[in-house]
C-alpha cells in the first residue's frame, strides 16, 4: 500500500515534470506529506481546510506507515513560483 509514497526513479533531467504544461512555466509541483496517529492525520488534514488551504477530498486516503498506529496522507499540487 505505500508503494504510492515511492519516488518514481530518477527522472531524466531534460524531461519536464509529468504533468507540467508549457503553458505554466512559473508553475511547479508540490507535496506536502503529513505523518502521525490516524487521529493526528485527520486534525491537520481538517486544519488545512479551515484554513482555507485545501479541501479534505484533496488529501490521499490515509495510508499506513512501517511505524505500528502510524499513517501518513499526501496533498499534491502545483504552486506559482516568480
Amino acid at each position: 500500500m505505500t508503494q504510492e509514497f515511492l519516488p518514481n526513479p530518477t527522472p531524466n533531467p531534460q524531461t519536464p515534470f509529468p504533468g507540467n504544461p508549457p503553458s505554466e512555466p512559473n508553475r511547479v509541483p508540490l507535496k506536502v506529506l503529513v505523518i502521525s496517529t490516524p487521529q493526528g492525520v485527520s486534525n491537520t488534514i481538517h486544519t488545512f481546510y479551515r484554513l482555507g488551504y485545501a479541501q479534505v477530498s484533496e488529501w490521499s486516503k490515509p495510508q499506513p506507515t512501517q511505524n505500528p498506529g502510524e499513517v501518513m496522507s499526501i496533498l499534491s499540487r502545483r504552486i506559482q513560483v516568480d
